[in-house]
């Protein structure tokens, strides 16, 4: 009813605080599910959002000259990071491979990843696209962001510090990893 404007609090009475549910992850078996049906350049999008942690964002906005495959770095520019300072993460043999791709199909758009049309992905596209596939593979509709999270995830139950995936993560306080505290081996 206060949401809806048809109630006020009284004085002194302080509303419910909303509670975060629970981050959802993508098992094996979804992201293999989901990659099946997935269309080429959506694939190239999920590989890389579940080899960086990069936000959907993060990713659209990310051009040939944040990737360097020769010293093998990546890094997410200030003006396109949420927090608004860049970050630089290292490029494994799994994400090169991918960069490669991508850069290698994009022809002369902007951005590293493109559409299956040529075109730089639009944020709201990228989510149409990802949740459309998501249905396609049987799998409960999902955004983007269980990428992150799944990122996230996997180094934590991988025995990653804490402090490390707050930094590839891009998280400007360390509350923000602990939710993944939970799955650390240790």
């Amino acid at each position: 009813a206060h949401a809806w404007g048809t109630l006020t609090a009284p004085r002194g009475v302080k509303l419910l605080k909303h509670t975060a549910g629970k981050t959802r992850v993508l098992s094996d078996d979804e992201e293999s599910r989901l990659l099946a049906f997935a269309s080429p350049a959506l694939r190239r999008l999920i590989h890389a959002g579940l080899l960086t942690g990069f936000r959907r964002q993060e990713l659209v906005m990310l051009r040939p000259e944040d990737v360097d495959l020769e010293r093998g770095l990546i890094t997410v520019a200030a003006c396109h990071a949420k927090s608004g300072e860049s970050r630089t993460l290292p490029i494994g043999e799994q994400l090169k491979a991918v960069l490669q791709d991508a850069l290698s199909v994009r022809g002369a758009a902007p951005t590293v990843f493109v559409s299956g049309l040529g075109k730089p992905w639009h944020p709201v596209g990228v989510t149409q696209v990802f949740k459309a596939t998501c249905k396609r593979a049987s799998i409960e509709i999902l955004s983007p962001h269980v990428m992150r999270h799944t990122f996230a995830s996997r180094l934590t139950m991988a025995g990653v510090d804490l402090r490390t995936v707050q930094e590839l993560m891009g998280h400007k306080s360390i509350a923000m990893t602990i939710r993944y505290a939970h799955l650390s081996p240790d």
